[in-house]
């Protein structure tokens, strides 16, 4: 795969939740319980290292860059591939920023990095996915689904 191959993207999506800045920071850095990916590694702290990885298809190194209780979380991925045609999305940052909302939270989830020309839609629909469905129901009903 080529760099030019590549586009800088950036994408961002939010959410609304009706539950507390604490109890919506607390979950969201349980990665391990609601990403759509295996996680393997610390437990998520400053400069902490983690991997996700998906049935060997794709793997990404990250670390923890950002850590402010309450208000954000934020990796970059430091190493990345998708095995199926190389494309490597290392130093990306995968930013999440929590604003309180009345008595609820303003979840804003941005993706700040690099995807395949062809791929912008796929990128929009997987981010969407995974905030408005898989951490959305993770703080509904306490689980993946």
């Amino acid at each position: 795969m080529k760099k030019n191959d590549y586009t800088k993207a950036h994408y961002s999506v939010s959410v609304v939740l009706t539950k507390p800045i604490g109890y919506v920071f607390d979950h969201l850095i349980d990665l391990s319980q609601w990403w759509p990916e295996d996680f393997s590694g610390e437990n998520i702290a400053l400069d902490s290292e983690f991997v996700l990885s998906s049935g060997g298809t794709h793997f990404s190194k990250n670390k923890v860059i950002e850590l402010v209780p309450d208000r954000k979380f934020a990796w970059l991925t430091t190493e990345a591939i998708r095995k199926t045609d190389n494309y490597d999305w290392t130093g990306t940052k995968m930013i999440f920023e929590l604003t309180p909302y009345d008595e609820d939270t303003l979840l804003k989830f941005t993706y700040d990095g690099v995807v395949l020309e062809n791929e912008s839609d796929r990128l929009i629909r997987i981010c969407d996915m995974t905030i408005k469905d898989l951490f959305c129901n993770y703080i509904i009903n306490g689980k993946r689904e």
